[in-house]
């Protein structure tokens, strides 16, 4: 069995965590029809200025089916030990663009806040702004959230002794 020490401990407690983050976020956004179609349309706004074009939904599936895949098996190769590195790029790979879905959503809850404002009445234009920042705010964490993730994979990749469940038991 392998001796450790406090710093391998440590680093094997984090990748289950990276593991749990993602493999969590796999379930929430692939786990029914409905999760699942709320996450294309938000994979979409990746591809705003191809909306309504010849490629925008066949870019976008594949999009949101690839960031599950890479999500999946990233997941699986950090949390095995098999392949932290390639684990921790495919991490790194989903990661970057979930940055910029969650900066792009958090604007876009403004935007669609002024925009809803001009057909309602006056008496609910505070609680609209209230919700529009609720949601501004809540994304604007997510990104902080991805961006903490993006360096914590980072050092996954970048790092050289690992302790993988395999080794534990030889």
């Amino acid at each position: 069995m392998l001796n450790f020490d406090l710093n391998g401990i440590g680093i094997l407690v984090l990748r289950i965590a990276i593991a749990y983050i993602y493999l969590h976020g796999v379930f929430m956004i692939g786990s029914t029809k409905n999760r699942r179609s709320i996450a294309i349309k938000r994979t979409g706004i990746l591809f705003r200025d191809l909306e309504g074009g010849r490629y925008y939904s066949l870019l976008t599936n594949f999009s949101f089916f690839s960031a599950v895949s890479l999500m999946s098996l990233g997941s699986l190769l950090i949390l095995s030990g098999f392949s932290i590195k390639i684990g921790a790029l495919m991490l790194i790979i989903f990661t970057i663009p979930a940055i910029i879905v969650h900066k792009r959503e958090s604007v876009k809850s403004h935007l669609l806040a002024e925009k809803i404002k001009k057909y309602s009445n006056d008496t609910i234009h505070e609680d609209l702004q209230l919700l529009a920042n609720f949601s501004h705010a809540g994304h604007r964490s997510s990104g902080n959230k991805n961006y903490m993730l993006l360096a914590v994979n980072v050092y996954l990749y970048l790092m050289d002794n690992t302790i993988g469940f395999i080794n534990i038991f030889i």
